[in-house]
């Protein structure tokens, strides 16, 4: 499919969030982060060549916490692979005008992995003990009402201190919202549908009959919402990161502030406020050097989709690629 310019910048700041979240699953895999030390007692060790002693008897006599936690790591880390598998494909789809397939893909990763990794973060590794010893039914998206949701959403929102719990819940659950997705769920799954806020036209079919402007409106709304999203998404997995001490409060800030550059770029728009302006600080992987985010980077650092940062001091150009785990520690006062 053919992309203007604005749907290239679009397409080029997905890849890079795409590639964020496979260089973290990278990482994760590498560095083994969802393993915890466990410093069996004497009387256990030889239970652990047993077959007759589990995960779950250990946790059950006395290593409770600390399995916890790296079970709590390990679902985080297999919802955010499968979140990333979904969404990447529903991309690839919307590259081939393919909006129907794209919607379908969409629902699961928008509605159910990423609530799923929103309620463990605010609940914690303590989630782990529910997780194990309760109903499974206690984890159905549909056993949570609409307030219990927007209740997630809001704590999720106040931790990382970024988007909102009402567009979060607006753009995944309401059936309602204008700009909200389900809709766009139910008529890419039902060939007709009845309902009030998403009702078919007469002599039609739901995402059967396109013309170039429903191809231009549909791949508009949709890498708009899907950037958006992402953005939300990695914001809210680094935090995870940073708060498990994954990674240094230094590689999230760096990583944090070259994504928000990406976007700014991505969206031609320098309106930020002050404060926002003033947080962009790019710490110069090579110098270490401090420099603010001002127009004039914004308008030369981009060049062909590819998301680039110049350092005043050095003079080296960075490009953006991925999640850069590196501790400036040693370089900045």
């Amino acid at each position: 499919m053919y992309l203007d310019e604005d749907k290239i910048k679009d397409y080029n700041f997905l890849m890079l969030c795409n590639n964020y979240i496979v260089s973290i699953l990278e990482r994760a895999d590498l560095k083994k982060w969802s393993e915890e030390k466990i410093d069996f007692k004497d009387k256990d060790k030889k239970k652990l060549d047993s077959n007759k002693y589990d995960i779950f008897y250990f946790r059950n006599h006395g290593y409770a916490t600390v399995i916890n936690k790296s079970l709590y790591k390990h679902i985080i880390f297999s919802l955010i692979s499968d979140y990333n598998i979904y969404v990447k494909d529903a991309i690839d789809c919307c590259l081939k005008g393919h909006f129907s397939v794209a919607y379908t893909l969409l629902r699961k990763p928008f509605k159910d992995d990423l609530f799923m990794i929103e309620l463990f973060y605010v609940s914690g590794y303590r989630i782990i003990s529910k997780f194990a010893n309760s109903s499974i039914e206690n984890f159905r998206i549909e056993s949570y009402s609409e307030n219990e949701k927007k209740k997630v959403l809001r704590k999720v929102c106040k931790k990382i201190n970024f988007f909102t719990a009402k567009k979060l819940y607006d753009l995944r659950y309401s059936s309602n919202s204008y700009e909200g997705l389900e809709k766009f769920w139910n008529k890419a799954i039902h060939i007709v549908t009845s309902r009030k806020n998403y009702k078919t036209e007469d002599a039609n079919f739901n995402m059967i009959f396109y013309d170039d402007n429903v191809v231009a409106e549909q791949i508009t709304y949709i890498y708009k919402v899907l950037c958006s999203i992402q953005l939300y998404f990695i914001v809210l997995i680094s935090n995870i990161l940073l708060e498990e001490q994954l990674i240094t409060e230094n590689e999230y800030n760096f990583n944090i502030n070259n994504l928000f550059y990406a976007f700014c770029i991505t969206l031609d728009n320098y309106n930020l406020t002050s404060e926002q302006k003033d947080s962009l600080i790019y710490v110069c992987k090579y110098c270490g050097c401090q420099n603010i985010f001002n127009h004039e980077q914004f308008m030369n650092n981009y060049n062909k989709g590819i998301f680039k940062r110049k350092c005043g001091k050095c003079n080296k150009t960075y490009e953006i690629r991925k999640f850069d785990f590196y501790d400036f520690k040693d370089k900045v006062n």
